[in-house]
């Protein structure tokens, strides 16, 4: 697959995971296909993806199914 920002045929899809929101609004959206490029390191999503995480994120009542997941505050150890 060729990249987008270097032109080289060194771009490969990958899923990620991303949240959006916050606590009554957040959503956790999978299997989001990401286009990574092995020679200029750069990962970006397509015009098509950006459409359909809005969807998503506009409809996540009802497109959305819900599930219990832990949640962790990172917090810097003293050194």
């Amino acid at each position: 697959m060729r990249c987008d920002f270097c032109g080289a045929q060194a771009a490969v899809i990958k899923k990620t995971t991303k949240s959006f929101g916050r606590g009554g609004t957040l959503v956790v959206v999978e299997n989001i296909p990401t286009v990574h490029c092995s020679r200029c390191h750069e990962s970006y999503i397509t015009a098509d993806t950006a459409r359909e995480l809005d969807r998503i994120r506009k409809n996540r009542r009802t497109v959305g199914k819900a599930k219990r997941v832990l949640v962790a505050s990172f917090k810097k150890s003293a050194a």
